[in-house]
């Protein structure tokens, strides 16, 4: 299974949006206390990326990286620093607090998702995220004409977001580097599910 579609055309413009705090807190329970692989940069419960995760046959114009930590503003300024060093374009970093946090990067997230379909700037949306909250933000973003990609780690996936995508890909693939048995049972669970 690939990161995109196979018949998605070369010219497809494509921008990515990541849920980074929820992909981050996922990832770290999925390491089982591991160390990541080499090409990934992770901070616990803060982000995770690897620049293989940059589709390269299509115009990628922007990514779009959610996130929230605890911190003054040069905590915030670092956090955003390390994310432009991974080509993250816009990364979004807020201060997390005991009543803000995750309802700020789900907001921020679909604001932004939708308001660049309805400008007509993407072809295919490129969504990181599991949860179903996301189910109204896809079926908006599909009104717009634009399609869209899931990206998203096998544990934190739900099966009604899954089925409202066009198209989906577990990341776990790239972000960890699978032994032979884990990875047979993975590919089994991507070819029946």
């Amino acid at each position: 299974m690939h990161a995109l579609p196979s018949n998605l055309s070369r010219g497809a413009r494509i921008m990515i949006f990541i849920d980074g705090e929820n992909l981050a807190i996922r990832y770290g329970a999925m390491l089982k206390g591991r160390e990541p692989p080499k090409h990934v940069s992770y901070e616990r419960d803060i982000y995770v990326w690897s620049t293989r995760l940059q589709p390269t046959s299509h115009d990628v114009i922007r990514k779009y990286y959610y996130t929230s930590i605890t911190g003054d503003a040069d905590r915030i300024t670092e956090i955003e620093d390390k994310l432009k060093s991974l080509g993250i374009e816009a990364p979004r970093v807020f201060k997390k607090t005991k009543d803000r946090g995750a309802k700020q990067v789900d907001i921020s997230l679909a604001t932004d998702m939708l308001t660049q379909a309805h400008r007509k700037n993407y072809d295919v949306a490129i969504l990181v995220a599991g949860d179903q909250d996301y189910i109204p933000l896809i079926d908006a973003v599909m009104a717009e004409g634009a399609r869209v990609v899931l990206w998203f780690v096998e544990d934190g996936l739900s099966d009604k977001l899954r089925s409202r995508a066009d198209y989906y890909f577990d990341l776990g693939f790239l972000l960890l580097e699978f032994s032979s048995e884990e990875l047979s049972r993975k590919l089994s669970y991507q070819l029946w599910h």
